[in-house]
């Protein structure tokens, strides 16, 4: 299984590869995300990809573009030490662990990006597995609590890692 630095950086290219596709008519129109237009749910995943640079101590700032975070965070996973010890900011649980909520954050909403304006999506598959890997060490509790995971959605057991991923994370594939 690849490493979150390498799935991360998989994540990133399907990002950009959707937010480069996006014309001015897709902004305003509804996401798969409860209440959230497509330009709410690019600024939501630009929070917490910011959020994932301050984690990393990538000097990026909170409103930073998507190209800065992108080199930035990239540049950061560089050196595997960043993932280590626990942050504070998340009550103190290991930095690995909220990075992959971050990672699984950036390919979750990649998938409701993609969705919301009509694109094919195919997550990287090594991606979509080092995020369920991550997801399966965390308390349930923690994933299923309000503004996290909804209910998870079945799905074949033979189902592609993006559709386990998706429907783990209770969106319909």
């Amino acid at each position: 299984m690849i490493g979150q630095a390498e799935a991360w950086r998989m994540g990133a290219d399907t990002w950009t590869a959707l937010t480069d596709a996006m014309g001015d008519d897709h902004w305003d129109k509804p996401s798969t995300c409860d209440e959230w237009t497509v330009r709410e749910l690019v600024d939501h995943t630009l929070y917490w990809q910011g959020m994932a640079g301050r984690l990393l101590s990538a000097g990026t700032q909170k409103g930073d573009d998507w190209n800065t975070l992108h080199t930035a965070i990239s540049a950061a996973l560089d050196d595997p030490t960043r993932l280590e010890g626990n942050d504070e900011r998340f009550s103190d649980m290991p930095r690995h662990r909220v990075f992959g909520l971050m990672l699984t954050d950036l390919l979750v909403h990649s998938w409701d990006l993609a969705t919301s304006i009509g694109a094919e999506i195919a997550l990287p598959e090594e991606a979509a597995e080092a995020a369920m890997f991550g997801l399966q060490r965390m308390p349930v509790e923690m994933l299923r609590s309000p503004n996290m995971f909804g209910p998870e959605v079945e799905v074949a057991a033979d189902a592609s890692a993006q559709n386990k991923l998706i429907g783990f994370v209770g969106r319909q594939p």
